[in-house]
């Protein structure tokens, strides 16, 4: 039985190429971020015949929504590139450098750290035209409304991983004005003003 459902998973999932779109989920493991959402739109990309690759990161505090073990056990180790917290920030920014998009399906978000430093290292970002995003990110490409828009935006990249690809440099000014270097001297004004 359990030989007939691993090859019955493996069906449904099939392997991936190495090259395929490698979409990041970088957030904190709780409904707060919308996991519902995030795996309901990969699993109709699959549905559809995309081809792509995953790497859910994040901290887990306390009850771990069920939706993650459930896409687990559906998508398998193919399309799994990296699950769950990474042992250092190194580790970390690593992943970040080789995926090629950023999604968020927050539904509470105050700054949006892990999205600035996704695109900081060349990530593509996905996210809702909601919370802080709109102030962060000026280009409407980047937003959806509703999961169909996500869905639909990832299909298209998934048929053309190259697209965001060839472009990662330019999204990276995109977060430099958050950085240290941008910001120490307005700082620096504002804390010595008489």
């Amino acid at each position: 039985m359990l030989a007939t459902a691993t090859a019955t998973a493996a069906a449904a999932w099939p392997a991936v190429r190495s090259d395929s779109l490698h979409i990041v989920w970088p957030h904190r493991w709780e409904h707060d971020k919308g996991p519902e959402e995030f795996f309901h739109v990969l699993a109709r990309l699959h549905s559809s015949g995309c081809c792509f690759r995953v790497s859910v990161l994040g901290e887990q505090y306390g009850e771990v929504p069920p939706c993650f073990e459930e896409f687990k056990e559906k998508a398998g180790a193919d399309h799994i590139v990296n699950w769950g917290y990474l042992p250092s920030k190194a580790a970390y920014f690593d992943v970040l450098r080789e995926a090629d998009v950023v999604v968020s399906t927050a539904l509470h978000e105050f700054f949006g750290v892990a999205m600035l430093e996704a695109v900081s290292l060349g990530c593509y970002p996905l996210m809702p035209n909601r919370l802080v995003y709109p102030e962060l990110f000026e280009d409407p490409h980047h937003f959806f409304n509703t999961p169909a828009q996500l869905f639909k935006r990832l299909k298209a990249l998934c048929a053309r991983p190259d697209t965001v690809r060839s472009s990662a440099a330019s999204r990276r000014a995109v977060a430099e004005r958050y950085t240290w270097q941008a910001l120490k001297g307005p700082f620096a004004q504002l804390l010595t003003r008489q």
